[in-house]
């Protein structure tokens, strides 16, 4: 796939507009200018219109998820119930009592599809976690256990296929909760389409229904609005910190930096073809992050077989499986549903069983992401 040119598209754009544009008698063209920010600050009478809390609370859920699922790790046993009460956001299961009283959660912004696999994984983490921590159970193939990362003293809590628990979890709800959200409910025409309320103020706030819906989507994203050229590590989360990840070599928060503000401005100014092409924009520099930052950890798991390094292995792998997972949840995804499952299903262990894995069947899993996405090909095995 070629990663699409932000300023072809908006060039394209503005020539169409203009062509409508054009002066009978002196055939002069008005191409209309849009002054787009360098950071994510957009205001009505002196305050701001930008609000996207909800979307905040639910990276924090995902945050604390993270953290408490860290304890199997540790060797100690986890809790079901509270890992199913902080998906749900139910009986007060986090450490942060604003999330608590938060009415948000995640399980209900989850990909539909994919809860009973999250509740599945969960349940699994809980019941691996409790036999390491009676019998300091080490993991092998067939058997969930525990894994030293090389000799760090770092351990992963892993599945019977060898899937590391908190990464599984943590990265596949970014992409069935987060990415599903941008793709499929904000940058819908259902919530920023031509016949979403732009003109009207909603009764309290600062901002129309079409400004609140794609500062949501931006939500998710987990980037601060002062966006800057390079993030401090303290507010790089989630998929800003894995888009920020390839910059260097795919220009992906670059474009999704341009994608938002220019979308958002365009709102603004009721301008529907930059905000259309900006949404194209997105969806690329989305699917680019994921696609990019499976290869990274590909790469990654290859040099950890040839050191016999199956702690790291097993980390490395379940990072790469669930940036891959993300890819089917773009409708304007590059490649296809049968590719994707030939990745995880094939190229990553039979059934995904993580302990088969070949050097030759993870160099297979490259060739298939850097011929559908040829922006990888020039770093593939450096980025």
């Amino acid at each position: 796939m070629k990663k699409l040119n932000f300023a072809l598209i908006f060039g394209l754009s503005l020539a169409f507009l203009s062509s409508c544009n054009e002066d009978d008698e002196d055939n002069e063209v008005i191409t209309p200018v849009l002054e787009v920010p360098s950071t994510y600050s957009f205001t009505r009478n002196g305050e701001t219109s930008v609000s996207f809390s909800g979307q905040t609370d639910r990276l924090d859920m995902l945050a604390e998820m993270k953290s408490y699922l860290g304890n199997g790790n540790s060797g100690e046993e986890i809790s079901s119930q509270t890992l199913l009460d902080m998906f749900a956001n139910e009986n007060s299961p986090f450490a942060n009592a604003e999330l608590n009283s938060s009415t948000k959660q995640l399980e209900s912004k989850t990909f539909a599809p994919d809860i009973t696999f999250f509740k599945a994984q969960i349940t699994e983490a809980v019941t691996a976690s409790v036999d390491v921590a009676a019998n300091q159970t080490v993991a092998d193939q067939g058997q969930s256990g525990r894994l030293e990362r090389g000799t760090s003293g770092k351990f992963v809590l892993v599945s019977e296929k060898g899937w590391e628990y908190q990464q599984i979890i943590e990265k596949g709800l970014m992409g069935a909760v987060f990415l599903n959200q941008i793709y499929n409910v904000y940058l819908t025409d259902s919530k920023t389409g031509d016949d979403v309320d732009n003109i009207a103020i909603a009764e309290g706030k600062n901002y129309t229904a079409m400004e609140h819906h794609w500062d949501e989507a931006f939500g998710y994203w987990g980037a601060p609005e002062s966006l800057s050229a390079s993030l401090p590590d303290e507010n790089d989360r989630f998929w800003a910190k894995y888009s920020y990840g390839r910059e260097a070599y795919l220009g992906t928060a670059t474009g999704l930096i341009d994608g938002f503000l220019t979308g958002r401005t365009a709102i603004v100014n009721n301008n529907s073809a930059k905000r259309e092409a900006a949404k194209l924009v997105i969806y690329s520099n989305f699917e680019l992050a994921a696609a990019g930052t499976a290869l990274h950890y590909i790469n990654d798991a290859i040099v950890h077989i040839n050191d016999g390094d199956f702690g790291n292995l097993m980390h490395s792998l379940s990072e790469a499986y669930a940036f891959v997972m993300a890819l089917k949840y773009s409708p304007n995804k590059s490649i296809t549903q049968s590719e994707i499952d030939s990745i995880l299903n094939t190229h990553f262990g039979t059934e995904g069983d993580f302990w088969t894995v070949s050097v030759s069947s993870l160099n297979d899993a490259k060739d298939l992401l850097v011929n559908t996405y040829s922006e990888l090909a020039p770093n593939a095995d450096e980025i």
